[in-house]
């Protein structure tokens, strides 16, 4: 699959170049990120000497189940991250997208709508463990894991009243 990720998008980035968008010549990996959750791709700058050098780009493995319209829209926009001047949504970027988007037949905006791209998730609810009760108005403080508040109570106070909660 890793290996289907790069040559497709080698092929897009030739596609975009060859329609007069300046994807970078540098970029080292494409990579299958089995780990993200919650973004769908994300192009890295690897630099030397304080200049950007080389490109890295993930894909999350969410959207290597998708149709190829949804893959290629992630794909893409992070392709034109490379574009000099473009590793933020601005103004060229957008530019590079709309350009993109007309060339592709499809859309590309700055942040991905899991319900058009047509992809469904399904919600992990993280478990609170750890409770933590005002004794003076019986504000309830939930924590999902440990930290300062739940260790030490005692340097605290409470939101709702200001009552010391240790």
């Amino acid at each position: 699959m890793e290996k289907d990720i790069k040559k497709y998008t080698i092929n897009l980035a030739t596609e975009l170049k060859n329609a007069g968008i300046p994807v970078s010549d540098n970029i080292i990996d494409v990579t299958v990120n089995k780990r993200a959750k919650k973004r769908l791709g994300c192009c890295r700058q690897i630099k030397d000497n304080g200049k950007v050098k080389k490109y890295v780009i993930e894909i999350s493995y969410i959207v290597t189940a998708c149709d190829e319209k949804a893959l290629k829209t992630i794909i893409v926009h992070e392709l034109l991250h490379t574009c000099p001047g473009c590793f933020n949504h601005g103004k060229k970027w957008k530019e590079y997208s709309q350009m993109a988007a007309n060339l592709m037949g499809i859309q590309i905006k700055r942040t991905a709508d899991y319900l058009q791209l047509g992809i469904s998730i399904p919600e992990k609810k993280e478990e609170t463990k750890y409770f933590l009760r005002c004794s003076a108005c019986g504000q309830l403080y939930e924590r999902k894991r440990m930290c300062p508040l739940i260790k030490h109570p005692e340097r605290y106070r409470c939101g709702k009243c200001g009552n010391r909660l240790g």
